[in-house]
């Protein structure tokens, strides 16, 4: 099930280093040396910044290959997995909370392309994001020793000027600005009735909205049908867990929604190109 990833904590690191306003983390650094694996529901926009080590995010049928140097952009209400595979030099990286009104607020050029949909995305990273990164680090090592941390506005509003210079990046705001629009309390809800979930009603009514209005929203948003939606969050939770566990496929199966094992292997193989069996043994490219 996916958990609420607030305030910028979970589990799993050696080290956790964050920015609060308040009470509330919008930047953290983390460190981690072993393995480590999480289901998350992100409320807010995240902008992540691969410092060391390599990742995967599994959105979808999509999955993100991430490694030190990497820009990723994690739309306001994903639901994402993501596997720290633990190797040799560990894993660091840098998360920062972009909030909805300066996403909203930034400017871009008129422009007749359709949006991209809402999802999770890698951005070209040029030495500007690297400069960024590298400041970012020491100001989390040097934050520690002045009263007067970093602002929350100024970083964020430095990240989307770095964004709206290049084409993909104004392209990518709009869709952040899009996911802006999607009611959190109802994919939260959504993530965690998602795999006894089995007709559109039931979906609707979790989301508090009638079939018109969600099927309206979901082609907007994601440019998919709802039920679609479902089962692809269903083979992401499924590709996630063979790859973190060790339960028998059938049983991974059932617990992501499936309840035909053979339709289960078809759809997987359309989406991976390979059985759950070679996808549990494949040995990623570094």
């Amino acid at each position: 099930m996916y958990t609420l990833y607030e305030n910028l904590r979970f589990t799993g690191h050696d080290r956790m280093d964050t920015w609060q306003q308040g009470t509330h983390s919008w930047a953290a650094y983390s460190v981690y040396t072993q393995k480590a694996h999480h289901e998350v529901y992100t409320p807010h926009t995240i902008l992540n910044l691969i410092v060391r080590g390599q990742k995967r995010m599994y959105d979808g049928r999509v999955i993100h290959q991430l490694q030190a140097g990497d820009v990723f952009i994690i739309p306001a209400g994903s639901l994402l997995c993501s596997e720290i595979p633990g190797q040799r030099y560990g894993y660091e990286s840098i998360n920062i909370e972009l909030p909805d009104a300066i996403i909203n607020k930034y400017s871009l050029p008129q422009t007749s392309s359709l949006p991209t949909p809402v999802g999770a995305t890698s951005l070209t990273a040029s030495s500007a994001w690297q400069q960024l990164k590298n400041e970012l680090l020491q100001q989390f090592t040097v934050a520690r020793s002045i009263h007067a941390g970093p602002s929350q506005a100024q970083i964020a509003a430095m990240a989307l000027s770095l964004m709206g210079q290049t084409a993909q990046g104004q392209s990518i705001i709009r869709m952040l600005q899009l996911a802006t629009a999607v009611q959190p309390a109802t994919m939260h809800t959504l993530g965690k009735e998602l795999f006894q979930m089995g007709e559109l009603e039931e979906m609707a009514r979790h989301a508090c909205m009638s079939k018109a209005t969600l099927k309206r929203r979901f082609r907007q948003v994601y440019d998919v049908a709802p039920m679609n939606w479902i089962w692809e969050k269903r083979l992401e939770q499924s590709a996630f867990l063979l790859r973190t566990q060790t339960d028998p496929i059938a049983d991974i199966a059932y617990r992501s929604g499936f309840e035909n094992i053979s339709h289960f292997y078809r759809l997987f193989r359309n989406a991976f190109g390979m059985t759950p069996v070679a996808w549990r043994k494949y040995c990623f490219p570094i």
